[in-house]
């Protein structure tokens, strides 16, 4: 069993035994360690996640029975002229359900139609973006965030997409109709709540302002409550799950421009004002890089902001085409 990891259709079966709930305790076992070894399977397993995911939301649908289904699934494979090798009974007859899916692709849908799909997206390096949802939830995106939702029905089916980037999300809270949002391999529940969410290719944190989040994994339901002031991590390298207090108090500066610095080393300061501005903000003369600044600064253009920081910490401002430059007197 050392070269499990290279045999597909045995690694297939595992996941569809998984899947339908159905797989042994030793097997399982071997499926973890397969998905352990690199993030690649990991991502190979989440695909399966997915596709069954999309199978259930096809048969709420249109049902289309297994024979169906892999006769078209046969024709598709003699059109394109590939060769089919043997498949167990068991992958089989999951991938015979998959196959119906073909036949949505054939008519132009792909489980949920796309053309139903609203994408709001912030070009990158742009100022903040900020939309309302149909249910009157509040986003805030920031540059190189994209979203999407279904928009029918949207007031009762609230689902949000968080594609890329960083969003701060207030929410209308509606006991009849929770707001979730689907992180791909996470769900964000809501229980009455504001929250800033940022998901990259391999992490995703999520702070909770005021209220409560629950935090799910979609792979194995495991699941963490966040309440204000705490933030949730995940990590899909280790598929590890944690939550603990923020430590970071500009957290969601990028959005409300709303900074306090204690005894910040002025290169960190101007790091943060740097992201949350857009603006190449850069510190002349070793002295002046060694400075701390304890201030709150809250305003919505940068010149205010360095303007104060100059005043405070003695030093000279100048803007040019390249960005701002503080530098000692």
């Amino acid at each position: 069993m050392e070269e499990f990891d290279t045999n597909e259709e045995f690694i297939y079966s595992l996941i569809i035994d998984e899947l339908d709930e159905q797989i042994s305790p030793e097997k399982k076992r071997l499926l973890d360690n397969w998905r352990t070894l690199n993030p690649a399977n990991e991502d190979t397993y989440h695909e399966f996640v997915r596709i069954q995911q999309n199978i259930d939301k096809l048969y709420e649908m249109q049902a289309y029975t297994p024979e169906e289904s892999w006769d078209i699934l046969d024709k598709k494979i003699d059109q394109l002229g590939f060769h089919k090798p043997f498949i167990s009974k068991n992958l089989r007859t999951w991938l015979s359900v998959a196959a119906s899916i073909l036949l949505i692709f054939s008519i132009g849908y792909y489980f949920i139609d796309h053309t139903k799909y609203i994408v709001v997206s912030n070009a990158p390096n742009a100022a903040l973006k900020t939309v309302f949802l149909p249910d009157g939830t509040q986003l805030d995106l920031n540059a190189g965030a994209s979203v999407r939702y279904i928009g029918r029905d949207f007031n009762t089916d609230r689902m949000l997409e968080l594609l890329d980037g960083e969003v701060f999300v207030r929410v209308k809270h509606d006991d009849r109709y929770p707001f979730v949002v689907d992180l791909d391999k996470l769900q964000a529940r809501d229980i009455g709540t504001s929250f800033n969410i940022i998901k990259d290719q391999r992490n995703i944190t999520l702070t909770v302002e005021e209220g409560k989040v629950a935090l799910k994994k979609i792979a194995d339901n495991q699941s963490i409550l966040l309440t204000g002031g705490t933030t949730g991590r995940y990590s899909s390298l280790t598929g590890e799950l944690i939550v603990q207090k923020n430590q970071d108090v500009n957290y969601k500066a990028w959005a409300d421009k709303d900074f306090v610095f204690v005894e910040t080393p002025l290169k960190e300061v101007t790091r943060q004002l740097s992201k949350a501005y857009h603006t190449p903000i850069s510190v002349n003369g070793n002295d002046l890089k060694r400075k701390k600044l304890t201030a709150h600064l809250h305003y919505q253009t940068p010149d205010s902001a360095l303007n104060v920081i100059a005043a405070t910490l003695q030093c000279k401002l100048t803007n040019s085409k390249s960005g701002y430059i503080l530098s000692g007197n």
